[in-house]
């Protein structure tokens, strides 16, 4: 089987299983967009976030898909996926463990993957300003690979207006033998009354080609 059926099954079967384990007070949002120019040069885009909370514990599921050609030669073709469980001990506080993988069709070390667990502390919550930062240590597998790595993620949400909001995620990882991996996503999100997001995103990877997405999407949110 080739690495992107792999990932395309991955990506079905946790899903399926999120579907199936996911409880009546969950939330989250999909979208779906890109940058057409002309038939040989476009960006498409996807993404699927949940989250739910019960007691102390939360779970959140991250994916996103991006794939772009220009002068109609392919230039990127990934899945991204994360999912994370946390359990608070302090209002501020709490402790995670982390699953991760990333497929790059032209990444030449193979599929990502990593697993860790590690701490977090919501720097602040006010009712229009949110930021929290994450630090752990986890376990990187590749083809050629396998090794520990440190990992820091550092989360931000600015409530600019009623409707709008602005959001970025970084994320650094580091380890001995393998490249720096950094990933910043941002978005720029006008959220209409009856749930229908329009946004304007951007994904920058370093992997350790540098890659950058801009992309309008629609989606959902629950």
């Amino acid at each position: 089987m080739s690495r992107v059926k792999k990932a395309v099954l991955l990506v079905i079967v946790v899903f399926a299983m999120l579907l199936i384990t996911m409880p009546a007070n969950a939330s989250g949002s999909a979208k779906i967009g890109g940058v057409f120019v002309n038939s040989d040069s476009a960006t498409i885009t996807g993404s699927l976030n949940t989250q739910w909370e019960q007691g102390k514990w939360q779970q959140t599921f991250e994916s996103d898909f991006q794939y772009k050609k220009e002068d109609d030669k392919e230039k990127l073709n990934e899945i991204f996926l994360n999912t994370k469980a946390n359990y608070t001990f302090l209002p501020k506080h709490y402790v995670f463990a982390v699953a991760q993988y990333d497929y790059d069709k032209f990444r030449a070390d193979g599929d990502r993957k990593v697993l860790g667990v590690g701490y977090g502390i919501k720097l602040l919550r006010t009712e229009r300003f949110k930021a929290s930062n994450e630090l752990s240590l986890a376990q990187l597998n590749t083809d050629s690979i396998s090794e520990g790595i440190v990992r820091n993620s550092l989360w931000f949400s600015y409530k600019v207006s009623t409707n709008v909001n602005f959001t970025n995620k970084l994320l650094y990882e580091e380890g001995s033998e393998s490249e720096v991996f950094i990933r910043n996503e941002t978005s720029l999100n006008y959220n209409f009354e009856n749930g229908t997001i329009l946004s304007l995103n951007n994904t920058y990877t370093e992997d350790p080609v540098d890659n950058n997405v801009l992309s309008i999407s629609l989606g959902r949110k629950w």
